[in-house]
């Protein structure tokens, strides 16, 4: 089977600001969007490359991430926007992949063991720490909008009851007429003291019920084999165009979301490719429809032939939905052609040494 690289690709949705803390801090990331985040940094430990997360931020919110007093050199931090807001992945990310786990508290010492899987990584971006920080560092997540703390906070309250399908019709921020009855509402639905206050309880509860609604929404792949399944997918997109991306490894058992909340065509395009040995593929068959490829991961548009822009091609098989809100399609063993002999694609990859090498020596 195929190495892929160990890149992510994901938009930088947000700009950042980074500067000394305060002073009974040593690093410390604050919140000042207007999305509930999940927060991770990275950092050289005995000339090791850790990373640790997640943390969750509220919006408004500033934890203490690292007690170990910072040293002057290079540090990585990443976050992304909890499952629960509606619309695309929103990330504050970088061009460093590192590896993670996906849920749950971690703390990991070895760079390698995410090489083979893109989806245990994300892409952190770089913060160089000076002398003049004294041991201690702040970064700041924050979005064009420019929210102080208070204000950080109203508008993730705000967003929050959008996503859960509240007729909040702006973001800005301001606790408004509109937004204080619908907030007061809310707080009596679901048994929470009188009026319009915001406090950690309330926000704690539209981030439950946020992640409840969009779990049940999307487009899902599950693997019904007993070998690894490495899984794409081509959705529509404007002007009759489709994109193609890739690559999610599904173990044996294992199932993924593909397509982030409620599905908005009648149909979506399949490709997957079973593992059989280290130089054998088995490609899902019965496809219909040649999208691009690549052996990296890979988000295309099918705007020019695919040779046009160096990628590979390969035909995806159609699946119709009948326009409902979430789907699953299930990969089983005999939706896959006999094994193809295939040597290993030989891929330029980071080197997690360099990487260590590099921020020790700042």
């Amino acid at each position: 089977m195929m190495r892929f690289l160990s890149v992510l690709v994901l938009s930088l949705s947000a700009s950042l600001i980074i500067g000394a803390g305060p002073a009974a801090a040593k690093y410390s990331l604050c919140n000042t969007t207007s999305y509930t985040l999940s927060a991770a940094i990275g950092y050289v430990d005995d000339d090791r490359l850790a990373t640790r997360g997640w943390w969750r931020l509220r919006p408004g919110q500033c934890k203490v991430v690292l007690t170990e007093q910072t040293t002057p050199g290079r540090y990585f931090v990443y976050a992304e926007a909890i499952p629960g807001h509606t619309g695309p992945l929103r990330t504050w990310s970088g061009k460093t992949p590192l590896c993670v786990e996906n849920s749950g508290f971690f703390n990991l010492r070895n760079q390698e063991i995410c090489r083979e899987n893109p989806a245990l990584q994300r892409n952190f971006f770089d913060v160089e720490i000076t002398p003049a920080a004294n041991g201690n560092w702040q970064t700041d997540f924050v979005e064009a909008a420019n929210y102080t703390v208070y204000s950080a906070e109203v508008a993730g309250t705000q967003r929050l009851l959008k996503d859960i399908g509240k007729s909040i019709t702006k973001i800005d921020g301001s606790l408004g007429r509109q937004t204080r009855a619908i907030l007061s509402g809310y707080r009596k639905e679901k048994g929470l003291s009188q009026g319009a206050t915001i406090d950690d309880q309330l926000i704690d509860t539209l981030i439950e019920e946020a992640n409840a609604r969009e779990s049940k929404l999307g487009f899902f792949y599950c693997n019904k084999t007993a070998s690894n399944v490495w899984s794409a997918i081509a959705k529509p997109g404007a002007e009759e165009q489709y994109a193609s991306k890739g690559w999610w490894k599904l173990e044996p058992g294992e199932c993924a979301k593909v397509i982030k909340g409620e599905l908005k065509s009648d149909h979506y395009f399949v490709y997957g490719v079973m593992e059989s040995d280290s130089k054998q593929e088995r490609r899902l068959i019965e496809g219909e429809q040649a999208f691009c490829t690549n052996p990296v991961l890979f988000d295309i548009t099918n705007d020019a032939p695919c040779a046009d822009k160096e990628f590979d091609e390969a035909m995806f098989k159609r699946f119709d939905i009948g326009g409902a809100p979430s789907a699953t399609y299930d990969f089983k063993p005999d939706m896959f052609s006999a094994p193809i002999n295939k040597a290993p694609v030989e891929i330029e990859e980071t080197n997690a040494e360099d990487t260590i090498d590099a921020a020790a020596e700042q």
